[in-house]
């Protein structure tokens, strides 16, 4: 018999009550290997070695289901413990969220529990299921609603709210660095949303952002920031757009394309295009200093007419027909006389155009 250890010396071994040895016995989690005449536990070193295993898997926070099937059924460990990881996951971000509204409410408490009821008042209607009522909170409650809940909402499904919500935010403070921490690795209408967002804001320190969203692997994510680069402006978004020019998706250098053409630091970095290798940019160059339609760019659009590429020369005719410029004019005027059928139609139209205004 001294192999065997009864369950008081366990209990002192392992730190459990007898009423949880009870238990793991009644549940057929850890039953004891033998019993004495009047039927006491008896515990094997094997029942031991068992129990210490329930206890390392329970400290993960397994449930005892959970331990017995591992123990008893051979699951899968890998499987197990993942399905186990996401339900803490899942655990941490609610209690992250039930911090950061304890953090938010504990600056309303300071001037007494109105305020904080209020301010959870404000949250249940930011986070109504009726989207009339989440759009309305936006709109009336901008300055006192939490930066946080707002940020939710700029991924709300409902084209309304959002908007509303990329309102609001725009009339706060500094909440670009919440907005890129929370928003940058989301999914893909986060990160439109978050594209969008910036935009409005045009906040320079947001450029670096923009950036990275303009090689976005999903194409309206990258043209939204494209076009949010030509919101913001200045010297370090026409960089970056200029950068989009050379995108091998048309929607993007479309985009890029237009933004430059609408800010000032654009216009140079267009004509510098209009020499690129790439046919692709130097095509869209030509069709964004017609958008731009300043008379800078006249002199690289006449050189581009006789680019060895069609598109680009055809690019750059059209792209003359928009600047009010004599220059531009004697242009269109010498290409009516072309060899080329498309080029020569073209300038009559652009001429007869003219010759109308």
């Amino acid at each position: 018999m001294e192999d065997w250890l009864r369950i008081g010396e366990v209990a002192r071994r392992t730190g459990l009550t007898h009423r949880t040895l009870r238990h793991y016995d009644e549940i057929g989690l850890l039953q004891p290997s033998g019993r004495t005449d009047v039927d006491y536990r008896l515990y094997s070193r094997a029942d031991l070695d068992r129990l210490f295993a329930v206890q390392q898997l329970k400290a993960l926070g397994l449930s005892l289901t959970e331990i017995a099937a591992a123990l008893d059924e051979g699951v899968d460990a890998a499987e197990l413990l993942g399905r186990h990881a996401e339900v803490v996951e899942a655990r941490i971000a609610q209690e992250r969220e039930l911090l950061a509204t304890l953090r938010r409410l504990q600056a309303a408490a300071d001037a007494g529990w109105d305020e904080v009821l209020g301010a959870i008042e404000l949250t249940e209607r930011l986070r109504h299921p009726e989207a009339w009522v989440r759009f309305r909170a936006t709109l009336t409650d901008a300055p006192s609603a939490p930066v946080d809940v707002l940020i939710e909402l700029l991924s709300d499904p409902v084209d309304g709210v959002r908007e509303g919500a990329t309102w609001a935010v725009a009339q706060r403070g500094d909440v670009r660095q919440e907005l890129v921490e929370k928003m940058l690795h989301g999914d893909k209408r986060t990160r439109h949303s978050l594209a969008h967002t910036l935009g409005k804001l045009r906040d320079p320190d947001g450029v670096a952002t923009l950036a990275v969203l303009l090689a976005d692997p999903d194409e309206a994510v990258a043209a939204k920031a494209a076009f949010a680069l030509g919101q913001v402006g200045g010297t370090p978004a026409a960089e970056a757009l200029a950068a989009g020019l050379g995108d091998e998706r048309s929607l993007v250098r479309d985009e890029s394309g237009s933004a430059l053409a609408r800010i000032p630091e654009g216009l140079p970095l267009l004509i510098m295009a209009l020499g690129n290798p790439s046919p692709a940019v130097r095509e869209e160059a030509a069709d964004a200093l017609g958008l731009a339609a300043a008379v800078e760019g006249v002199p690289a659009l006449v050189a581009a007419l006789d680019d060895e590429v069609e598109a680009v020369r055809f690019a750059a005719l059209v792209a003359l027909g928009q600047v009010d410029d004599e220059r531009a004019g004697r242009a269109i005027g010498e290409a009516v006389d072309s060899p080329d059928v498309r080029t020569r139609l073209v300038a009559r139209r652009l001429v007869a155009d003219a010759q109308a205004r």
